[in-house]
């Protein structure tokens, strides 16, 4: 059920065109005239109509009412999770695999990037709020937050 917002507008779009054609149907038998010779096929026409729109706004209330059709709720999990560059998501695969936390000098040896190269990417991805850097003694400690776990 992909397309169930989209079935739902089509149908509640259609069910109010086919509640405005049903109002212009009705008011036509007043504009007929009775004495004219036509008036049978023109009530034939009106009725093959009306019969017409009746099926239009059944069908449509029945697929907006239908006990067996579920929304898909919205996963929270897509809107949370950022978009990482591909050396950022390596870091992060990294940092994971070590239990969330990892010295940066060990991370960066694992990594093969020059210190330059790293020391961007981590100041980059603890800006965001994706990582924390720790001063601990000589070295930093590097920690994933709860929001990239």
């Amino acid at each position: 059920m992909d397309d169930a917002p989209g079935m739902d507008r089509v149908a509640r779009i259609t069910l109010s065109l086919g509640g405005f054609m049903l109002v212009l149907l009705i008011s036509v038998p007043f504009t007929f005239e009775t004495e004219s010779s036509s008036y049978f096929a023109s009530y034939v026409i009106y009725s093959l109509f009306l019969a017409s729109v009746g099926v239009i706004i059944g069908v449509s209330l029945m697929w907006l009412n239908d006990p067996r059709r579920v929304s898909r709720p919205i996963q929270q999990e897509s809107f949370r999770r950022p978009m990482l560059s591909e050396d950022q998501a390596s870091i992060v695969s990294i940092l994971m695999a070590n239990n969330s936390t990892m010295w940066q000098a060990d991370l960066v040896k694992k990594l093969g990037f020059t210190d330059s190269k790293a020391s961007r990417l981590l100041s980059r991805m603890e800006a965001d709020g994706h990582i924390r850097r720790i001063r601990d003694g000589m070295g930093k400690r590097i920690e994933l937050t709860e929001d990239i776990k």
